[in-house]
């Protein structure tokens, strides 16, 4: 929107210039109206025969130095017009460029005429000495055409390829001089170059008079022995409609419109031959200079600012000063706005653009008796209001991105804050419960106070942790509670059977006296698994002071003999080491582990099957596997086996509550051991093994 919005500015800005133009126009046409003597052909000045629309002369402030070299002229008199042969001045279809072509520049002074001709040419033929007519050799021709009088003709020639040139007025033949004296008040230098020549002349003023017309004509011999005149180029296409004479500025025309000066604006005043008859002012505005080019110079600074402003310049899309090259390039239009204020007699402007450069151009027809007698057209840059939606884009940009890295700081230090808040939230919440579920404690400490949403899901996480905490530690207690409730009521019933046995012997083999007290052991069988589950961390707490170093193959031995014992319907197979193994750690600890895994087995396996108990020593580890043959673990089960109340046993005559491998676990990460159970290669058991760490 804000783009939008000074962009509409500058089509307002834009418009009021060019109606401001406009009415300039009209202001100058009025003043100049019926003043048909200063645009007469005999308004006692001079005239150059050039290129219509393109004022030929060049006004110097100062004389030129004769001495300066041709490039200095160049500079001075400004672009050099070409005469190739294309376009206004056709030389015919033998035309070649590569072989001739003239490029001309004219300019004044208060005292001199200049001209200077650039010409290409193949073969450069000098003057013969030995030649009597002047018509065989490469020479420039200067006519001089005054009202009333026959035209005067002037040969210049070299014959050297560097140095002063002869001038001889001519007949009109062009072949035979007047006078065979070589005049002297016109100087003249010719000058040998890669492609061709190049012709230096200066004509003082009072040679040339005044109301007098002039055109040069470059000709071209290229056989030396022949001497045939093979091209001729001429400055004064006569006989064509689309040409016409380009006038020295007229004093009483210059005088009248000068005090119209207007800022980075050209006023030229045009007869209705298209021919300049004034011209006032620039459209580059004052101290104007071309952009370098050339950065290999600049500091590192200074070309990091100039790359910044060329981006901010093309993202949009404006220039910040005239560009040379598209204001001459915008001046070739003049000619269709031109033929429509004469012929037509309309006040016509537009806006030009091209490249870097705006030019506004408004033409006026000067009216004299009811008939069109010129034209005034001013063109004006544009640039000074772009430059105004330059500045003003400029600051808006700046301004914008100023917010923009605002909100995007403001809005990354709240990002990361609450990213910080979130994460250190997830983190205490996750340790807030063990991996199995434990609840380790129920208050998060950070974030309590905050008064956001996310301190209040803080506080909301805390009071769930809270209310967890006191249904854990309820659960943690039942069984001791159920313990100590269901002990009494058993111990009466299994008095109560004893004493029913003892009054009625014929009951002792009865089968539902023996159900009654196999259900009884069973109770408290599941109440002893409970009370031992429950104690055990706050038991495994109370036992770290009573750790201590002991050989783990000698205890795994005598265990494994009394397993042997107490089950004589399994094979106990033992691969032990010779050596001894030590650990340290509580022995009565991994006692009960082994006891576990065994009774685990020997539940698990097959009747009259075999129970392998092995110890393997590796560098650092010492690993105890209990390995049986039965039925292999479930794939559901595979890595929850370790987990509390989870069995794989669907036999209601045995007690199974998931308990004893949750036992193994929690003993043997208290020894700071791992526990893995897997089935076995052949599928026929499953094998748990203990990996403890080595203590030499």
């Amino acid at each position: 929107m804000g783009y939008k919005s000074v962009r509409e500015m500058e089509s307002f800005l834009l418009e009021g210039q060019r109606q401001a133009l406009e009415l300039t126009a009209e202001g100058i046409a009025s003043l100049l109206s019926g003043r048909k003597d200063l645009f007469s052909g005999l308004a006692g000045v001079p005239e150059v025969v050039g290129l219509a629309y393109h004022p030929i002369p060049t006004e110097l402030k100062e004389s030129l130095p004769f001495e300066a070299s041709g490039t200095q002229w160049a500079e001075l008199l400004g672009p050099l017009a070409d005469y190739t042969g294309s376009g206004s001045y056709e030389c015919g279809i033998e035309f070649s460029p590569e072989s001739f072509w003239v490029r001309h520049a004219v300019g004044i002074s208060d005292e001199y005429f200049y001209a200077l001709f650039d010409v290409v040419d193949d073969i450069v033929i000098y003057r013969d000495p030995d030649r009597l007519k002047l018509d065989h050799s490469d020479q420039v021709r200067l006519t001089l055409e005054s009202p009333g009088r026959s035209p005067d003709r002037y040969l210049l020639l070299s014959r050297k390829k560097e140095g002063r040139m002869s001038m001889y007025s001519m007949e009109a033949d062009w072949r035979t001089p007047i006078t065979g004296d070589s005049l002297t008040i016109v100087a003249a230098e010719f000058k040998r170059e890669k492609t061709g020549y190049t012709v230096r002349i200066r004509i003082p003023e009072d040679f040339i008079g005044k109301s007098t017309r002039l055109f040069f004509e470059v000709l071209d011999v290229d056989d030396k022995k022949s001497r045939e005149i093979r091209t001729k180029i001429s400055t004064s296409p006569l006989g064509s409609e689309h040409v016409g004479q380009v006038h020295l500025t007229s004093p009483k025309l210059a005088e009248l419109i000068r005090p119209l000066h207007l800022r980075a604006a050209n006023i030229t005043i045009w007869d209705k031959e298209y021919r300049v008859r004034a011209q006032l002012g620039s459209i580059f505005p004052e101290g104007y200079k071309l952009a370098p080019t050339d950065t290999s110079d600049m500091a590192l600074l200074d070309r990091v600012s100039t790359l910044t402003l060329d981006v901010m310049d093309w993202l949009l899309r404006i220039p910040a000063t005239d560009d040379f090259d598209s204001v001459v390039a915008l001046n070739r239009l003049d000619e269709p706005l031109l033929q429509h204020s004469i012929r037509e007699g309309k006040t016509v402007s537009e806006l030009r653009r091209h490249g870097g450069a705006k030019v506004i151009a408004a033409a006026q027809p000067i009216w004299a008796e009811d008939q069109i007698i010129g034209s005034v057209l001013i063109k004006q840059s544009g640039n000074r209001v772009v430059t105004i939606k330059h500045a003003t884009l400029s600051r808006f940009v700046i301004l914008f991105l100023g917010v923009f890295l605002f909100l995007a700081i403001a809005i990354g230090v709240f990002a990361t804050r609450l990213t910080y808040r979130v994460t250190r939230l997830q983190r205490e919440t996750e340790q807030a419960t063990t991996i199995d579920g434990r609840l380790l404690q129920d208050y998060i400490r950070s974030g309590t106070r905050a008064g956001d949403e996310l301190g209040n899901l803080t506080r909301s996480i805390s009071s769930m942790l809270q209310n967890l905490g006191q249904y854990t530690r309820y659960l943690e207690k039942l069984p001791d509670t159920l313990a100590h409730e269901m002990n009494n009521p058993l111990n009466v019933v299994n008095s109560s059977l004893d004493y029913l046995e003892y009054q009625h012997k014929e009951l002792v083999d009865d089968k539902y006296l023996n159900r009654a007290r196999s259900g009884i052991f069973r109770l408290r069988t599941i109440l002893t698994s409970l009370t031992e589950a429950a104690n055990l961390k706050e038991a495994l707490r109370n036992e770290q002071s009573d750790e201590e170093r002991f050989n783990l193959v000698e205890l795994v031995t005598g265990c494994v003999d009394g397993y042997q014992l107490s089950n004589p319907s399994r094979t106990f197979v033992n691969h032990f080491p010779t050596s001894p193994l030590f650990i340290h750690g509580t022995p009565d600890r991994i006692a009960q582990l082994l006891d576990k895994l065994i009774d685990n087995a020997v539940q698990f396996g097959r009747e009259q099957s075999t129970i392998i108990v092995r110890i393997n020593e590796l560098p650092n580890i010492i690993q105890l596997s209990i390995i049986n043959d039965g039925p292999s673990l479930p794939t559901e089960l595979s890595e929850r086996v370790f987990d509390p109340m989870v069995s794989s046993s669907t036999d209601a005559r045995h007690s199974h509550l998931g308990l004893g491998l949750y036992i193994v676990r929690e003993i043997a990460e208290f020894h700071g051991a791992t526990v893995i159970a897997k089935n076995r290669a052949d599928a026929n058991g499953v094998e748990v093994t203990v990996s403890f760490t080595k203590n030499s």
